[in-house]
């Protein structure tokens, strides 16, 4: 037997029909995850940034991740990255060890492929990690026209306490760090918001030490409908 978890935002471009009869003409069993991984990952940062003294990013976009690191090794930047795998990767965790599930294979199918790949180095017993396109193709069968607005848009932290920054798209994450990088030269520091998509920053010159700050990172921008294993 084949199991199928379908990442919230395919199963969102995906209509119910065309979902049925796919699973049904490829002989899969769509599954889903007992535990509530959104949730239980939103606990993990508010609790990281209990303790944060400075500007968090957000981990659960691999892309983001590796562009907030280029910065931070090329430029000098002092953004700590989560250390908090993403909401897929828990799920995927969690199929893979499930004995009601240990008699078939599991196929996780993900919004863009870097993801895929992430999930796949991990080699998780019988598992495997395929972007939603790129699984539809294997198939046959046709990719549904994307929406132009998220099914899941930005805003995963706006219950926090702290202030979050929502950046999505390489532009405006990149556009961003060369603030942070002046900022950082002259001194300043970047406050923001608990409104996540508001980037309204002011420096402020006269705080000696750094205000917990999180940045919500995505580089496809406004969402991962724009990621390349969904279009």
């Amino acid at each position: 037997m084949t199991y199928l978890w379908i990442n919230p935002v395919s199963e969102r471009m995906v209509s119910e029909k065309n979902l049925k009869q796919i699973l049904t003409e490829h002989q899969l069993t769509q599954v889903r995850c007992r535990e509530d991984w959104g949730g239980i990952v939103l606990k993990q940062y508010a609790k990281l940034m209990e303790h944060a003294d400075g500007i968090v990013a957000d981990a659960r976009c691999p892309e983001a991740v590796n562009l907030i690191e280029r910065y931070n090794e090329e430029q000098n930047l002092s953004i700590q990255v989560a250390d908090i795998e993403p909401i897929l990767i828990h799920c995927a965790r969690e199929l893979s060890e499930r004995t009601d599930l240990a008699g078939g294979e599991k196929i996780i199918t993900t919004p863009c492929r870097i993801l895929a790949e992430q999930g796949n180095a991990l080699e998780l017993p019988r598992t495997r990690f395929v972007s939603w396109k790129d699984f539809l193709s294997e198939l046959g069968e046709r990719l549904e026209p994307a929406p132009e607005s998220s099914p899941i848009p930005p805003g995963f932290f706006a219950g926090l306490s702290v202030p979050v920054f929502s950046l999505s798209g390489q532009e405006e994450i990149e556009e961003y760090l060369r603030d942070e990088i002046i900022q950082e030269t002259t001194g300043g520091v970047l406050t923001g918001t608990t409104e996540a998509g508001n980037r309204n920053g002011k420096k402020d010159t006269a705080r000696a030490e750094r205000s917990p700050l999180l940045l919500e990172l995505l580089y496809c921008r406004q969402g991962c409908h724009m990621g390349d294993g969904v279009r």
